[in-house]
């Protein structure tokens, strides 16, 4: 897929012109007029890492937004058996004892960090699913890489070790899953013509296998990319999404509802994403604002009738 149309109802404000869109993904979006349940609202807990300093700050962290409103809270910062310097156990008990649910977590592989390019070891997928399997998650994402890897070389070695670790997740009932940024929406190779998307080229590689894609809505648009045709050409891949926004200058995020994605369009293709859980998240807030942030997103959130 080129970058293509937006969609005449999808106008980003400035950033984007508007023009005319193909007709599968604009009679997808008319076709769909029934929203799902999305009551449950979830946030990833990337957004508040400055403030997980330690156990009781997590657990008060995590307690303060249950008061707010969310049921549900994607995980981050697995390491060395451990989430943010807690053990696996006790992180998965100050997220209950807050009356949370983790449904999916992030999981980063050493080598996708690193400037060297090459097969990625499977040994982490056991310790992966093993955690992900104490916190109750279904699915097991893997949500970044170094520029080093943005080649076709990188993004095989990552196709490799994505289907190996969902027909491992397979076997406990689990999914694995990848997560964009804007750099999957660049060519794969840059130098010929016709080349495609490397986000096309994951998900035509990917397609049949045990791995899904959870989109982050925001870098997609971000890229100068119409979130509602990736979903209406590549319908059901789509289980998760990161719901976040950003301001016409686009260089801003802001709290969901504040900036110019137009959120209804985006909801409307629910059923057909496939969608099963999303997260607000909030990449950069104003210093020490990352809780104010979250609670304006969801103020926004429970006002609208396609998010209850």
């Amino acid at each position: 897929m080129k970058k293509s149309a937006i969609l005449g109802a999808f106008v980003f404000s400035t950033f984007f012109a508007c023009q005319n869109s193909d007709d599968a993904a604009t009679s997808t979006l008319e076709e769909s007029t029934t929203f799902m349940n999305h009551s449950e609202k979830g946030y990833q807990l990337y957004t508040l890492r400055e403030a997980l300093t330690g156990a009781d700050s997590i657990a008060a962290t995590l307690q303060t937004t249950r008061e707010m409103g969310y049921e549900k809270v994607e995980s981050f910062g697995y390491m060395e058996g451990g989430f943010l310097g807690m053990s696996t156990a006790a992180f998965n008990k100050a997220i209950a004892d807050a009356e949370l649910k983790s449904p999916s977590g992030h999981y980063m592989p050493p080598e996708l960090a690193s400037e060297i390019v090459g097969s990625i070891d499977p040994a982490s997928i056991a310790s992966f699913l093993d955690a992900a399997e104490v916190l109750g998650q279904k699915w097991v994402v893997i949500p970044w890489m170094n520029e080093a890897w943005r080649n076709k070389e990188g993004y095989d070695h990552l196709i490799e070790y994505l289907i190996q670790l969902g027909e491992a997740a397979a076997k406990r009932d689990m999914v694995a899953g990848w997560h964009n940024h804007d750099f999957e929406f660049t060519p794969l190779e840059p130098n010929k013509p016709g080349s495609p998307f490397a986000y096309e080229y994951l998900l035509n590689a990917l397609e049949g296998s045990n791995v899904v894609f959870e989109m982050d809505i925001h870098w997609v648009a971000f890229a100068g990319q119409n979130p509602v045709e990736w979903m209406a050409n590549y319908p059901g891949r789509f289980p998760l999404w990161h719901v976040k926004d950003f301001a016409a200058d686009t260089a801003t995020q802001v709290p969901v509802g504040q900036g110019v994605i137009p959120w209804t369009e985006v909801f409307a293709m629910a059923e057909i994403a496939g969608l099963e859980h999303y997260y607000i998240e909030q990449d950069f807030c104003a210093a020490d604002k990352a809780v104010l942030c979250l609670q304006e997103s969801i103020e926004w959130a429970n006002k609208q009738s396609f998010m209850k």
